[in-house]
């Protein structure tokens, strides 16, 4: 893997660039990809490497598993919603295992628990 910036890129966003696995060539046309990290930070770039290049496999996965059903179109989404939202996209698995005041933001986030005093809607054991 390969972290580097990207001929025109704004403010020196730091892209990872990686060769597509063969495995992939019959769901991803593309020989090479360019995933933005959406930072100019090297040492926040690195920390991100790894989860967006599993979060691009998966959705590989899903497309020879034969969910073609805009998988991609997808997981784009729902990165674009949290990003709007001041979060990062995570997998519900890393969703899980965060400390409760962030949680409790990124539930804050959603309309229609604005309102509500959310310290009461958990209920923690």
């Amino acid at each position: 893997m390969a972290i580097t910036t990207r001929k025109g890129s704004r403010k020196g966003t730091l892209y990872l660039y990686k060769r597509v696995p063969k495995r992939y060539a019959s769901v991803e046309p593309r020989t090479f990809v360019w995933l933005s990290l959406h930072t100019d930070s090297p040492s926040e770039a690195k920390s991100k490497e790894t989860s967006t290049w599993d979060q691009m496999v998966s959705a590989w996965e899903a497309k020879l598993a034969g969910d073609t059903s805009d998988a991609e179109q997808r997981f784009h989404a729902a990165r674009d919603l949290a990003e709007a939202r001041g979060f990062r996209y995570l997998p519900v698995e890393k969703v899980a295992e965060l400390p409760f005041e962030e949680l409790r933001d990124r539930f804050a986030a959603i309309s229609g628990f604005k309102d509500r005093d959310l310290t009461s809607s958990f209920c923690i054991r």
